[in-house]
């Protein structure tokens, strides 16, 4: 089965399995449930789990009888399903970072100017970073983009050595620099935030890929912040 074509769909939302399930069907007019569970590598205990989720999403159709057989929708339609439901998931995360903005401007000024930093170089982000995962007791979740072993991978895993837990999403494509004791997972995203003990928030307001003469981020003791962000973080992370 063509690994770039499932990526592509799970990159549209799909689920590795759910991707190779709805290709198997895509290459033949239909199919039994075994016949997809070995053309997909697919295990027999997951299969008609997987299939009824893709009949749920309206990209597969069953056709009752014995044996019962499955069909997958036309390409074009699948596409457009796929398509729209990434567009309603993107304007809902618009709509959320709106109102994330408006719970930032309602905080205090005196508050406000204590945690809304400016730096010049992106190492510098990374030093006071650093200093806050050193901090942790507990745990430390993060969205990364973590290219090369620095500092802050030090701290990370002298964090690991305190019995902290650490968890860190990267973006696609980023070589994994972490200890094996870390845990981390590749998946697309453009955050640069992290939540340490539930609680604090790190979070890069400018885009850091981006050439400036300064970068800003915060340093918030804001439950729901914290709270949104970890939430975001356990669906990328539950997603596979």
């Amino acid at each position: 089965m063509n690994p770039e074509k499932v990526s592509h769909l799970v990159s549209l939302g799909l689920t590795e399995y759910e991707s190779k399930a709805l290709l198997s069907l895509t290459e033949k007019e239909s199919l039994e449930a075994p016949d997809i569970s070995r053309r997909g590598g697919i295990p027999k205990t997951r299969v008609y789990d997987i299939l009824e989720k893709l009949e749920e999403k309206g990209l597969v159709i069953s056709m009752q009888g014995r044996p019962k057989k499955y069909q997958a929708i036309e390409t074009e339609k699948i596409v457009r399903k796929l398509v729209e439901k990434n567009r309603k998931k993107f304007k809902e995360i618009e709509e959320n970072a709106l109102k994330l903005k408006e719970m930032l401007s309602f905080e205090e000024k005196e508050e406000a100017k204590e945690n809304i930093l400016r730096v010049k170089q992106l190492t510098d982000f990374d030093k006071i970073l650093q200093q806050e995962v050193l901090k942790a007791k507990k745990s430390v979740i993060g969205f990364t983009e973590i290219k090369e072993k620095n500092f802050l991978q030090e701290a990370l895993e002298k964090a690991v050595e305190k019995k902290v837990k650490v968890q860190l999403i990267s973006n696609k494509g980023t070589e994994n620099f972490f200890n094996e004791k870390i845990s981390s997972k590749n998946s697309a995203h453009s955050l640069n935030a992290f939540v340490i003990d539930g609680k604090k928030t790190v979070l890069g307001l400018d885009s850091f890929n981006e050439k400036k003469p300064h970068y800003h981020f915060a340093i918030l003791q804001n439950k729901s912040l914290a709270e949104a962000i970890t939430s975001h973080f356990n669906e990328k992370w539950n997603k596979r």
